[in-house]
């Protein structure tokens, strides 16, 4: 079967600049692999991104930070702090100016149940958020609530998107923690302190024997690593932030996914404080889209009429059989074809690569999946244990998309349908906004006037009165923009760097 590269300006850009790059470039890095099917272009591509991985990270490779403690142990308790860096040398960092940052070490829990070490960092306003209750409401009945004197600080927990699979590819430690003024940057600089687990497997550099890797695209596993570093960040910093103050949950894409999961999460264990959740763009049932995508691409007679997020979710195929294996190793990667198991195992993956080596790495490798690989009864097993949906929630949830998003719109419609049909549903808010024109990463920018004003109400509405948002389930809202024919429509996130030449075009993947 042919997979795609995701039809993104990131990806088309690579794809053509990148063979004048080989002839060009004037340095080689050393040798990541030792596949034999890798040749010297390969490699250097392969090269090229780990150069450039590199010199985005705060350190090099990873740091003594994220070495598992002797004192952590199996048994312990979900939510225990194994390392507090209270004062994080930012040196390195693009934090801007009034912010500073900590890093944590914490225990969350796998899909398994397996109790496993995971790192977040920690970003602190230069003030907090003054925070007022609702006419009709005392202060006083909130113990929580923030006066201009009070030094605590209201909370937004921060789910990110992929960064890659492999413990180099923490967002903690790169210079712009991956997200920049996009999420983190410009909520902290608006008063909320943002804990961001990196997730169990990303950042730290040995798991136990037993533990699983990074459970890629699985919400439920991405909901308790938020979950426990928010018990975490409370303990490590009790001066700062109450036991139960206010906070919301907030995640784009993998996250979007896995911030959906947390709302789920909520209906069964609550925790003190929560005021509700948002989902940017999120990762629901990827296997479900996937078999769409090839439905979708089989039928279409014109390539272009095909919709970006078809080819996009082709493009995801060796990974997602790689978060099959994550949760059940007797999987083993059967999924993939011969030259794509190579291709992870023997160069990828010693190398360490995140997003951008895995898109280098993979330019050229055309069969990269086995026939049928969706209907192998582990593979719908996965898909039902790791989804986000369809469940039980606590609202309110505000689910935001770009119509031309990364993954179908109308299958996220379905999504919200479903959810809101589930018994007991029907009293939690959620409201879904679809924004005209946008692509997965530029949508976040189109709807920051909507998050961050949600964000604010919802901090400031007291502890008793948000369980289930006062609204409706499935309120759906179509936001046409202004002048979006002018605008930029690029799917690459990083758009901190305000130019890049097409043989760099690379660079704006982080």
């Amino acid at each position: 079967m042919k997979s795609l590269l995701p039809l993104s300006m990131q990806a088309i850009s690579i794809a053509i600049a990148l063979s004048s790059f080989l002839e060009t470039s004037a340095s080689a890095q050393e040798s990541t692999g030792s596949s034999t099917a890798c040749d010297k272009d390969c490699q250097d591509l392969v090269d090229t991104g780990i150069a450039f991985e590199r010199s985005s990270r705060a350190h090099e490779g990873v740091d003594d930070f994220y070495t598992i403690p002797n004192e952590f142990d199996p048994s312990m308790e979900p939510g225990t702090l194994l390392r507090v860096e209270e004062h994080t040398d930012i040196t390195n960092y693009t934090v801007p100016g009034g912010l500073t940052m900590s890093r944590i070490m914490y225990t969350s829990e796998s899909l398994n149940g397996t109790v496993v070490p995971v790192s977040a960092f920690v970003l602190w306003p230069y003030a907090p958020f003054e925070y007022e209750h609702k006419a009709g409401h005392s202060n006083s009945s909130c113990p929580s609530s923030n006066t201009n004197n009070s030094t605590k600080f209201p909370l937004v927990a921060w789910a990110h998107g992929t960064s890659g699979v492999f413990p180099p590819c923490a967002p903690s430690n790169y210079r712009s923690l991956q997200y920049n003024f996009m999420t983190a940057y410009s909520l902290a600089l608006d008063g909320f302190v943002v804990i961001a687990t990196d997730y169990a497997g990303l950042g730290v550099t040995t798991l136990p024997d037993g533990a699983q890797s990074h459970a890629w695209l699985a919400g439920p596993a991405g909901a308790n690593d938020v979950t426990y570093a928010i018990d975490a960040v409370r303990k490590a910093f009790p001066a700062n932030l109450d036991a139960d103050g206010p906070f919301v949950a907030m995640g784009h894409s993998q996250g979007g996914g896995v911030a959906w999961s947390f709302a789920e999460r909520q209906a069964v264990h609550p925790q003190k404080g929560y005021r509700g959740t948002i989902s940017i763009s999120p990762a629901t049932r990827v296997i479900d889209e996937i078999e769409r995508a090839m439905d979708v691409l089989g039928a279409a007679e014109d390539p272009a009429t095909v919709p970006i997020w078809a080819p996009t979710a082709l493009g995801l195929q060796v990974k997602v059989v790689a978060a099959v294996t994550a949760v059940y190793p007797e999987y083993n990667d059967v999924g993939m074809s011969e030259a794509a198991y190579d291709r992870w195992h023997n160069v990828l993956e010693p190398a360490g690569g995140c997003l951008v080596t895995d898109t280098l790495s993979f330019l050229g490798v055309t069969d990269q999946v086995r026939a049928n690989w969706t209907a192998d009864p582990l593979v719908r097993e996965w898909q039902d244990v790791a989804s986000s949906g369809r469940k039980a929630f606590r609202g309110p949830m505000l689910v935001i998309v770009g119509g031309e998003d990364a993954l179908p719109v109308d299958m996220l419609e379905e999504d919200v349908e479903a959810t809101c049909a589930v018994e007991g549903n029907e009293g939690q808010g959620l409201e879904m906004e679809v924004y005209g024109g946008m692509q997965h990463f530029p949508v976040i920018q189109a709807s920051r006037g909507k998050w961050m004003r949600w964000v604010k109400e919802r901090i400031s509405t007291p502890a008793g009165h948000s369980s289930g948002g006062g609204g409706v389930c499935g309120k759906k809202t179509v936001v046409e923009g202004f002048n979006t024919e002018y605008t930029s429509h690029t799917i690459a996130p990083n758009w901190l760097v305000s130019w890049a030449s097409p043989m760099e075009a690379y660079k704006y993947a982080l």
